[in-house]
């Protein structure tokens, strides 16, 4: 018989990063059965893939013999909600309010330019939040899982700034378009050179880039 959990899921300050000093959450509910089993990595408690799931502790079956380096261990929906639904995705949230801000930036009309991060509604919230397979279970407590980062660095988007840049400028220089067509790719071009100045305060993956002309 299906268990029903009430439970709050943590929310960061903003996506991508790890703070959450605003102390915000969002409701969700557990349905499922009680208790799951999971394999336990010995070396370091990373917690793997379910295998069983039960109403009561004592219909956990040991139909999987653990791997080598692997063992068991047992886990309670009604006391830990949140690694539970972290690992088998019973839960619902219903809507999850989308993080929208405004960059402090202005577009080519001079209007304000925004980034909006969307939660997936019902269930998904915790994917978003948190990377897949990271979650242990070390010396009696759980550890983890580890907060999702963006996974491109602000270093290495810049790097690539300067390659698109180019790239258009070789369109330019192979004297195959029109008059109004360079001048629509060295506008793009001069807006991928001000990126570094322009969006200086602004995170890497909130820059609102326009639509890449389109080249033969």
């Amino acid at each position: 018989m299906a268990i029903t959990v009430n439970f709050d899921i943590p929310m960061p300050n903003e996506p991508y990063v790890d703070d959450f000093s605003d102390g915000n959450t969002h409701a969700a509910v557990y349905k499922g059965d009680r208790f799951i089993k999971v394999e336990r990595r010995i070396s370091d408690g990373m917690l793997g893939a379910i295998v069983d799931e039960a109403a009561t502790e004592a219909e956990l079956t040991d139909v999987v013999n653990p791997r080598e380096g692997w063992t068991h261990h047992v886990m309670d929906a009604e006391t830990n909600p949140l690694q539970v639904s972290y690992l088998n995705g019973m839960y619902t949230t219903g809507e999850v309010a989308d993080y929208t801000e405004d960059l402090g930036t202005t577009d080519e009309n001079g209007d304000a330019e925004t980034w909006t991060y969307y939660y997936n509604d019902d269930t998904g919230c915790i994917g978003q939040i948190y990377l897949h397979g990271t979650l242990k279970y070390v010396d009696g407590a759980y550890v983890g899982p580890d907060f999702r980062a963006h996974a491109v660095s602000r270093e290495s988007f810049l790097e690539t700034v300067p390659n698109q840049s180019a790239m258009i400028q070789a369109e330019i220089d192979s004297g195959k378009y029109t008059a109004e067509k360079v001048t629509e790719l060295n506008a793009y071009k001069t807006w991928l050179e001000n990126v570094p100045t322009k969006y200086a305060d602004v995170k890497h993956w909130k820059i609102p880039f326009p639509p890449y002309p389109e080249v033969e």
